[in-house]
């Protein structure tokens, strides 16, 4: 099994960093595993499973201009005791969800991708979104690929929960490995980002402040709310789960984002698969990625060689050369 340098009992006050060693490279039958279909989520099932309780804390996100961004997100603490409560009632969810939970590895290759931590290169985009006035999200289709906890998805919510009634659509497809990230971080993690927002001023929710931690109760009333708020500000989020080789997008997007996805070298080719089936000639497209990851081989230049091979463009549009090299590349196909 793969092992990241990081305690498992982090609560994500940390941004721990992703590196392997050869020793826990993915074994054989690990390998052998038979992935997870694509499967959509329900809007409505999300919110069947939300908990009576999300208790969220602000993640500091540093911007190239020198100002710090608090992007608020559910605490992962507080998913593990809703798995827990599960787990005590006898939810096949929640027994499921604990097996990967609270196991000894961050990531079990084909079991489970990662998706409960936040990884740094989300920062990575969250900066070069906010610096970036051609990926405005109004109106537009955007996808996240492989997107865990959602950082750059919730910074683009919460921007157009903060601005004025857009006048188009915006459709946000969120698509992660495990349903179960979906289920007890992503949707709840978007549930907070709606509260601490404006859109809150309408329905009497006053909005807290997304610079200091709370404990934001899931009544009936917030998610009618909630729900409200998605139609006022003509939002359409889409979920979906399983592998990246049984994704078949129906349509193209405007915005395609992911973030520490190609680690795995054996992982790569599906997603330059799946990238590439998403992108139109205008869309941008952006990976962001370590310039290597210790002990898979997984890294820019191995994606990039693989990227000009199926014809696409990757140019580097952000870099960051302290300690483990991390860049942003924009692919045109």
């Amino acid at each position: 099994m793969f092992k990241f340098d990081f305690d498992i009992e982090d609560t994500m006050e940390d941004i721990p960093r992703l590196s392997f060693s050869p020793e826990n490279a993915p074994s054989k039958a690990e390998q052998a595993l038979v992935e997870e279909p694509y499967k959509d989520i329900p809007l409505q099932h999300l919110i069947d499973c939300s908990p009576p309780l999300i208790s969220c804390s602000p993640l500091a996100v540093p911007l190239s201009t020198g100002e710090i961004l608090s992007i608020p997100r559910r605490d992962l603490f507080d998913a593990r005791f809703q798995v827990i409560n599960e787990e005590d009632s006898d939810s096949a969810r929640g027994k499921d969800a604990a097996d990967f939970l609270d196991a000894p590895s961050d990531l079990v290759h084909g079991v489970y991708e990662g998706g409960l931590k936040t990884w740094e290169c989300s920062l990575d985009l969250v900066d070069y979104l906010a610096g970036n006035a051609d990926c405005h999200p109004e109106g537009k289709r955007i996808l996240e690929v492989g997107c865990g906890t959602a950082v750059p998805s919730l910074y683009l919510i919460r921007k157009i929960f903060s601005g004025a009634r857009p006048t188009h659509p915006t459709e946000i497809h969120l698509q992660d490995y495990n349903a179960s990230v979906l289920e007890l971080i992503t949707f709840p993690s978007i549930v907070v980002a709606r509260y601490m927002s404006d859109a809150s001023k309408t329905y009497q929710l006053p909005p807290a402040d997304p610079s200091s931690a709370a404990d934001i109760p899931i009544s009936p009333g917030l998610k009618t709310a909630f729900l409200a708020s998605l139609k006022e500000y003509s939002i359409n989020l889409r979920f979906s789960s399983g592998s990246w080789r049984t994704f078949h997008p129906e349509h193209r997007y405007d915005i395609v984002l992911t973030s520490e996805t190609i680690y795995h070298s054996e992982s790569v080719p599906p997603l330059i698969t799946l990238l590439k089936s998403s992108c139109a000639p205008n869309t941008i497209c952006l990976v962001a990625a370590k310039v290597f990851y210790f002990g898979v081989g997984g890294g820019i230049a191995a994606f990039v060689k693989a990227v000009q091979e199926d014809d696409g463009d990757p140019k580097a549009v952000w870099e960051k050369n302290a300690g483990v090299g991390r860049k942003i590349l924009r692919i045109h196909w």
